[in-house]
C-alpha cells in the first residue's frame, strides 16, 4: 500500500511537470532570435575619425542561461547584425543571453597583451580578424512572444570593450606671468608611461616606479608596452593629435575607492628649455632640464567627476595644453616652485593634479588633470 500511494504521488506530479508548456516548450514550438547591435561601438585613435566603430568580427559566442554555448560563425553572425536577426530553434526556456567577441578576457588576461589591437575594424582583413579589441556583452533579458505555434525568445545585444582607452597628446605651452616674464623656451614631452595600472582585470595594481627616489633608469619592472617614446619624426603629429600615445586600460574594480594613489596614473618625462633670463637668475637650472609629471586624479568638467575611475567602452583624451596654465612664472622671471615637474617620478612626497580628459562614442571623453583637488602628485 505504501508503495502504491508513492507510485501514485509520483504520475501526478509528473503529469503536472509535462502540462507546463511555458516552462518546457518542444522543440517545435520555440525559437531563440539573436540580433547583435554593435553601432556604439565608436573609437578615435591617431587619425581614426569620429563615427568609427569596433565591430563582432570572429570568435562570436553566445552563453545562455543554462551554460549552453552557441558560436555563430560568418554567415550567423551576419544574420545577427540584420533587424531580422539570426533565428535558432531551441528546447529549453531561455531567459538571458550574454556574448563574447573577437577573443575573450579572462581573469588572468594580462591588460599589456590588449595594447596596439585594432580598434578601427572598417576595411580590415580576414588575417587580421584576430587582432581586434575583444568585446562582450553582459546576460541580457530575452522578449518572449509567440507567432504562430511557436514561442520566440527575441533579445538584442549591445557588446562592448571590457577596457577603457587613453590617449594622450598635444604641447605643454607655458604662458607669461602679469609682468611679462616666462621662464620657460619650450617644453618637449619625450616620453609618456602609465603606471599604477591593473595588471588583470581583477588582479593588483602594477606599479613600475614605487618611489621617486631612483627614476626609470633602475626600474626592472617597465613594460614596453605601457610606455610610449615620442620622436622627433613623429613629434608634429604627437602636437597636432593625429598620433597619440594610447593604452587599454581595465576600469577600476568595484571594491576599489578614490583615494590615496587612486587609480591610473600619467607620467611625462619632460625635457625643459629655460629663457636665458631664467637661467641668469638661477644658474642651477641648467642641471633641470629632465623633469618628470606625475597625473594621478583626472576630471572631465569638475573636480572629482572621474574619481570613479575610467569606465569600459570610453576613450579619454588627454591634451597636454590642458597642462600649459600649470607651468607658471614666479615675479623674479624664474619657475614657480609649485609647478607640477619633480626631478623623478611617483615622488613620495604627494601633491596631486587631477586632469581634465574628454571621451567621445566607443564613446572617447577629454579630460585634464584636477588641479583642485591634488591631481599632481609631487
Amino acid at each position: 500500500m505504501k508503495y502504491m500511494k508513492m507510485a501514485a504521488i509520483a504520475m501526478m506530479a509528473l503529469a503536472l511537470f509535462s502540462c507546463n508548456k511555458k516552462d518546457e516548450p518542444k522543440n517545435e514550438d520555440a525559437i531563440l532570435r539573436i540580433r547583435i547591435n554593435d553601432s556604439q561601438l565608436r573609437t578615435l585613435e591617431g587619425s581614426i575619425a569620429t563615427g568609427d566603430k569596433t565591430e563582432c568580427m570572429t570568435d562570436v559566442v553566445l552563453t545562455l542561461d543554462n551554460g549552453e554555448e552557441i558560436t555563430l560563425d560568418a554567415t550567423k553572425l551576419a544574420q545577427a547584425k540584420t533587424d531580422e536577426g539570426y533565428k535558432q530553434d531551441v528546447t529549453h526556456v531561455v531567459n538571458t543571453v550574454a556574448l563574447t567577441a573577437n577573443g575573450k578576457i579572462e581573469a588572468t588576461t594580462d591588460i599589456t597583451t590588449l595594447q596596439g589591437k585594432i580598434i578601427k575594424t572598417e576595411g580590415i582583413q580576414e588575417s587580421d580578424y584576430s587582432k581586434v579589441i575583444p568585446l562582450a556583452a553582459e546576460a541580457t533579458q530575452v522578449e518572449v512572444s509567440t507567432v504562430g505555434d511557436k514561442t520566440v525568445y527575441t533579445v538584442t545585444l549591445e557588446p562592448k570593450p571590457a577596457v577603457a582607452r587613453l590617449e594622450v597628446f598635444g604641447k605643454i605651452t607655458p604662458k607669461d606671468n602679469n609682468e611679462g616674464k616666462n621662464a620657460f623656451e619650450s617644453i618637449t614631452v619625450e616620453r609618456v608611461y602609465v603606471n599604477n595600472y591593473l595588471s588583470t582585470i581583477a588582479g593588483t595594481r602594477h606599479m613600475c616606479v614605487t618611489n621617486g627616489k631612483d627614476g626609470f633608469a633602475a626600474d626592472p619592472a617597465l613594460q614596453d608596452a605601457m610606455n610610449d617614446e615620442i620622436k622627433n619624426a613623429e613629434l608634429n603629429d604627437f602636437v597636432a593629435g593625429d598620433k597619440v600615445a594610447g593604452y587599454q586600460l581595465f576600469p577600476k574594480k568595484a571594491a576599489e575607492k578614490a583615494e590615496g594613489e587612486f587609480f591610473d596614473h600619467v607620467i611625462l618625462k619632460l625635457n625643459i628649455k629655460y629663457t636665458q633670463a631664467a637661467l641668469d637668475a638661477k644658474p642651477e637650472l641648467k642641471d633641470m632640464t629632465q623633469r618628470y609629471v606625475t597625473i594621478v586624479r583626472f576630471m572631465k568638467e569638475q573636480t572629482k567627476d572621474l574619481d570613479g575611475g575610467f569606465e569600459a567602452g570610453m576613450v579619454y583624451k588627454l591634451n597636454l595644453d590642458e597642462l600649459s596654465k600649470d607651468f607658471k612664472t614666479g615675479d623674479d622671471g624664474t619657475p614657480d616652485p609649485n609647478n607640477p615637474d619633480t626631478p623623478d617620478p611617483e615622488p613620495n612626497q604627494k601633491k596631486q593634479l587631477v586632469v581634465k580628459v574628454k571621451p567621445y562614442t566607443w564613446t572617447a571623453v577629454n579630460i585634464k588633470p584636477d588641479v583642485d583637488g591634488n591631481g599632481y602628485k609631487k
